[in-house]
């Protein structure tokens, strides 16, 4: 294939395959290795219907009456491929005709959900941004009078201190306002980001598993399955910050499995390069890292699967709902974005982050 052609398959967001007379895949573009979740490396050792459902034989009529010479392309809707056992995507397909060299059928796949995805992805985006600042609002009026409410009752203590019944009212006082606070400066995030650092995402979660280890019971049965990239290149990382997502994300994870009494819980994590094209917060990247920590709980209660991530949102009676927006902010902060998709039996947070030149060893 020449480089020129080759190069103008690669930028494509369409996922493209292109096969042999006997329907081989011969080749696969960057957004096919994303469509189909495996490497162009695999794919070339499958057929093109290999990937399709079989129950669709209209399909396989056509693809196969597609191959004869002067035959005319065709394309289909709701076309449903098979890339994994237990995983089906909904994708529009178009197939064309070549000959030259050798002959063959170039296949177009476009999920469909795809640009919906992307719309409700920039919708909750927008949502998002809306009430975290509409929080920090409220967190910056509050926090001033606060300092005020803790002085005055401050001053009171030290005018009737021979009064001690009422100086455990003063003390209440200084309890809750304190309390506030620390609440308050979660709510406004960290005012001072630390200065990023070259540092592997895996330095990372080893630092998040072992305080989380010694935090856990000795009656704890939660196991930690770790599947890791060993090819990861270095990232320009706020390395506290970054722990601290993690950290969220996590122990949100143990929370869930410890309250629903999970048998045999298990939480996994990934990490993964994912090459071609990635557009995260509307912008297009040439690849990124995903970390994926996935656990077998109860799933995420549906009524606040849309608005998780926005402050003060949960579904703990004594949680405060701030640990997955700071872990978004943080992310944001990164130009990175998470994603979660959640049913019962397994729930998945996908830390995705950039991969660019500027913030690569």
């Amino acid at each position: 294939m020449q480089a020129e052609s080759k190069a103008i398959l690669e930028s494509l967001a369409t996922a493209v395959l292109l096969t042999d007379h006997n329907l081989k895949i011969v080749y696969a573009n960057s957004a096919a290795e994303q469509l189909f979740n495996m490497s162009r490396s695999k794919l070339c050792l499958l057929k093109l219907t290999d990937l399709l459902d079989k129950g669709q034989k209209g399909l396989f009529e056509n693809i196969q009456h597609s191959l004869k010479p002067r035959a005319q392309g065709f394309t289909a809707s709701d076309i449903w491929i098979i890339p994994e056992p237990h995983q089906a995507i909904k994708t529009d397909i178009s197939i064309s005709h070549y000959s030259g060299k050798g002959r063959g059928l170039i296949a177009e796949f476009k999920a469909i959900d795809y640009q919906q995805k992307m719309d409700q992805e920039l919708a909750r985006r927008t949502q998002h941004l809306a009430a975290r600042d509409l929080i920090r609002s409220l967190a910056h009026e509050i926090k001033n009078p606060l300092g005020g409410i803790r002085g005055a009752a401050q001053l009171l203590e030290m005018s009737y201190g021979k009064y001690p019944h009422l100086t455990d009212y003063t003390q209440v006082i200084i309890e809750q306002s304190d309390r506030l606070k620390n609440l308050v400066d979660k709510l406004l995030g960290p005012q001072r980001p630390n200065p990023l650092t070259l540092c592997n995402i895996h330095y990372v979660i080893e630092k998040v598993l072992s305080l989380e280890n010694m935090e856990l019971s000795q009656g704890s049965h939660i196991r930690f399955v770790k599947d890791y990239d060993p090819s990861l290149p270095e990232l320009m990382l706020d390395i506290d910050a970054m722990q601290q997502a993690v950290l969220n994300v996590v122990s949100n994870a143990i929370h869930a499995l410890t309250e629903a009494k999970t048998p045999h819980p298990q939480i996994v994590i990934q990490t993964r390069a994912q090459l071609g094209s990635r557009v995260i917060n509307g912008i297009k990247y040439p690849s990124a890292l995903i970390v994926s920590i996935t656990d077998n709980g109860p799933g995420i209660p549906e009524n606040i699967r849309e608005t998780l991530f926005y402050p003060m949102v949960t579904s703990r009676p004594d949680g405060t709902g701030l640990g997955l927006s700071i872990a978004q902010s943080i992310v944001e902060r990164h130009s990175g974005i998470i994603e979660c998709d959640s049913e019962k039996g397994r729930t998945v947070f996908k830390i995705v982050l950039p991969l660019r030149k500027d913030n690569l060893a």
